[in-house]
Protein backbone atom coordinates (compact mmCIF):
# COMPACT_ATOMS: atom_id res chain seq x y z
CA UNK A 1 0.00 0.00 0.00
CA UNK A 2 1.35 3.38 -0.67
CA UNK A 3 -0.70 5.77 0.33
CA UNK A 4 -4.41 6.00 2.35
CA UNK A 5 -6.38 8.96 1.15
CA UNK A 6 -7.16 10.88 4.22
CA UNK A 7 -10.76 12.51 2.11
CA UNK A 8 -12.58 9.15 1.39
CA UNK A 9 -9.92 6.05 3.65
CA UNK A 10 -9.16 4.16 -0.03
CA UNK A 11 -5.97 2.57 -0.16
CA UNK A 12 -3.36 2.95 -3.13
CA UNK A 13 -1.23 0.80 -4.77
CA UNK A 14 1.46 1.95 -7.15
CA UNK A 15 2.84 -0.44 -9.53
CA UNK A 16 3.10 -0.75 -13.19
CA UNK A 17 0.22 -2.40 -14.03
CA UNK A 18 -3.23 -0.47 -13.68
CA UNK A 19 -4.76 -4.02 -12.53
CA UNK A 20 -3.32 -3.02 -8.84
CA UNK A 21 -4.24 0.50 -8.82
CA UNK A 22 -6.92 0.98 -6.28
CA UNK A 23 -7.48 -1.20 -3.39
CA UNK A 24 -11.65 -2.07 -3.17
CA UNK A 25 -13.62 -4.90 -2.15
CA UNK A 26 -10.90 -6.80 0.04
CA UNK A 27 -9.22 -6.96 3.29
CA UNK A 28 -6.30 -5.45 4.37
CA UNK A 29 -4.15 -7.34 6.92
CA UNK A 30 -0.62 -6.67 8.88
CA UNK A 31 1.74 -9.02 9.62
CA UNK A 32 5.43 -8.94 10.41
CA UNK A 33 7.60 -8.03 7.26
CA UNK A 34 10.24 -10.74 8.67
CA UNK A 35 7.38 -13.29 8.11
CA UNK A 36 7.18 -12.61 4.64
CA UNK A 37 9.58 -14.72 2.41
CA UNK A 38 10.20 -12.88 -0.83
CA UNK A 39 8.54 -14.47 -3.97
CA UNK A 40 9.47 -13.70 -8.31
CA UNK A 41 5.32 -12.82 -8.08
CA UNK A 42 3.74 -11.35 -5.07
CA UNK A 43 0.49 -10.84 -6.94
CA UNK A 44 -1.21 -14.61 -6.85
CA UNK A 45 -4.77 -15.84 -7.38
CA UNK A 46 -5.49 -18.05 -4.75
CA UNK A 47 -8.32 -20.55 -3.10
CA UNK A 48 -8.94 -22.09 -6.95
CA UNK A 49 -9.35 -18.74 -8.80
CA UNK A 50 -11.43 -17.00 -6.11
CA UNK A 51 -9.51 -14.62 -4.35
CA UNK A 52 -6.53 -12.08 -5.76
CA UNK A 53 -3.85 -12.03 -2.97
CA UNK A 54 -0.88 -9.00 -2.87
CA UNK A 55 1.73 -10.22 -0.49
CA UNK A 56 3.74 -6.62 0.31
CA UNK A 57 7.48 -7.90 1.39
CA UNK A 58 6.41 -4.56 3.93
CA UNK A 59 3.90 -7.11 5.88
CA UNK A 60 1.02 -5.76 4.40
CA UNK A 61 -1.10 -8.67 2.81
CA UNK A 62 -4.43 -7.23 0.37
CA UNK A 63 -7.58 -10.14 -0.26
CA UNK A 64 -9.63 -9.58 -2.40
CA UNK A 65 -11.86 -11.33 -4.84
CA UNK A 66 -10.50 -12.46 -8.08
CA UNK A 67 -11.19 -9.84 -10.77
CA UNK A 68 -12.48 -11.15 -13.93
CA UNK A 69 -10.43 -11.88 -16.81
CA UNK A 70 -10.89 -9.18 -20.01
CA UNK A 71 -12.36 -10.87 -22.72
CA UNK A 72 -12.22 -9.52 -26.44
CA UNK A 73 -12.77 -6.42 -27.27
CA UNK A 74 -9.78 -5.49 -29.24
CA UNK A 75 -10.69 -1.73 -30.03
CA UNK A 76 -9.94 -0.59 -26.58
CA UNK A 77 -6.52 -0.39 -25.58
CA UNK A 78 -4.87 -2.29 -22.36
CA UNK A 79 -5.04 0.43 -20.13
CA UNK A 80 -8.76 1.11 -20.99
CA UNK A 81 -9.59 -2.54 -20.29
CA UNK A 82 -8.10 -2.87 -17.33
CA UNK A 83 -9.58 0.41 -15.72
CA UNK A 84 -12.94 -0.83 -17.20
CA UNK A 85 -12.38 -4.14 -15.28
CA UNK A 86 -11.57 -2.53 -12.47
CA UNK A 87 -14.50 -0.25 -12.42
CA UNK A 88 -16.86 -3.03 -12.21
CA UNK A 89 -14.62 -4.93 -9.62
CA UNK A 90 -15.54 -2.02 -7.71
CA UNK A 91 -19.35 -1.68 -8.71
CA UNK A 92 -20.12 -5.19 -7.91
CA UNK A 93 -21.44 -5.85 -4.20
CA UNK A 94 -19.15 -7.97 -2.41
CA UNK A 95 -21.27 -11.82 -1.90
CA UNK A 96 -21.72 -13.35 1.77
CA UNK A 97 -19.89 -16.37 0.37
CA UNK A 98 -17.19 -14.11 -1.02
CA UNK A 99 -16.75 -12.19 2.06
CA UNK A 100 -16.66 -15.58 3.97
CA UNK A 101 -13.61 -16.62 1.79
CA UNK A 102 -11.94 -13.49 2.20
CA UNK A 103 -12.50 -13.59 5.76
CA UNK A 104 -11.68 -16.76 6.17
CA UNK A 105 -8.28 -16.57 4.28
CA UNK A 106 -6.93 -13.50 6.18
CA UNK A 107 -8.10 -15.69 9.52
CA UNK A 108 -5.28 -18.45 8.20
CA UNK A 109 -2.90 -15.55 7.68
CA UNK A 110 -4.17 -14.02 10.72
CA UNK A 111 -2.97 -17.93 12.69
CA UNK A 112 0.38 -18.18 11.30
CA UNK A 113 1.24 -14.50 12.41
CA UNK A 114 0.43 -15.61 15.96
CA UNK A 115 2.50 -18.57 15.89
CA UNK A 116 5.29 -16.56 14.45
CA UNK A 117 5.34 -18.77 11.28
CA UNK A 118 6.33 -17.66 7.77
CA UNK A 119 3.33 -16.40 6.17
CA UNK A 120 3.22 -18.27 2.65
CA UNK A 121 0.92 -18.56 0.44
CA UNK A 122 1.01 -22.56 0.81
CA UNK A 123 0.79 -22.63 4.32
CA UNK A 124 -2.16 -19.99 4.45
CA UNK A 125 -3.99 -21.87 2.03
CA UNK A 126 -3.36 -25.05 3.70
CA UNK A 127 -5.07 -23.57 6.95
CA UNK A 128 -7.83 -22.64 4.50
CA UNK A 129 -8.72 -25.83 3.53
CA UNK A 130 -8.07 -27.60 7.12
CA UNK A 131 -10.88 -25.03 8.55
CA UNK A 132 -13.45 -26.02 6.24
CA UNK A 133 -12.61 -29.63 6.66
CA UNK A 134 -13.33 -29.12 10.48
CA UNK A 135 -16.55 -26.87 9.37
CA UNK A 136 -15.11 -24.15 11.27
CA UNK A 137 -16.64 -20.36 10.47
CA UNK A 138 -14.21 -18.16 10.32
CA UNK A 139 -14.60 -16.37 13.58
CA UNK A 140 -13.71 -20.11 15.37
CA UNK A 141 -10.09 -20.67 13.55
CA UNK A 142 -8.96 -17.83 15.75
CA UNK A 143 -10.00 -19.58 19.43
CA UNK A 144 -6.34 -20.21 20.81
CA UNK A 145 -6.67 -24.25 20.68
CA UNK A 146 -7.87 -24.01 16.93
CA UNK A 147 -5.01 -21.96 15.93
CA UNK A 148 -2.48 -24.16 17.24
CA UNK A 149 -4.47 -27.17 15.73
CA UNK A 150 -4.83 -25.20 12.55
CA UNK A 151 -1.07 -24.34 12.45
CA UNK A 152 0.53 -27.37 13.56
CA UNK A 153 1.92 -29.22 10.42
CA UNK A 154 2.79 -25.47 9.00
CA UNK A 155 5.08 -25.29 12.23
CA UNK A 156 6.43 -28.58 12.05
CA UNK A 157 7.32 -27.86 8.48
CA UNK A 158 8.94 -24.25 9.50
CA UNK A 159 11.18 -26.24 12.66
CA UNK A 160 12.75 -28.71 9.91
Amino acid sequence: VHKVQPSDGSLMLHTRSFRYSKLENGSLIRVPPALIARRKNHALTMINGALDVLWGTNGLIWIQRALKSSGGDEAKDLAELQEELRRQHANTPVMPDERESIARLRNAIECLRLVHSMVTPEFAETIYKKSIEKNWRPYDMLQPENVLELTESCRETTRQ
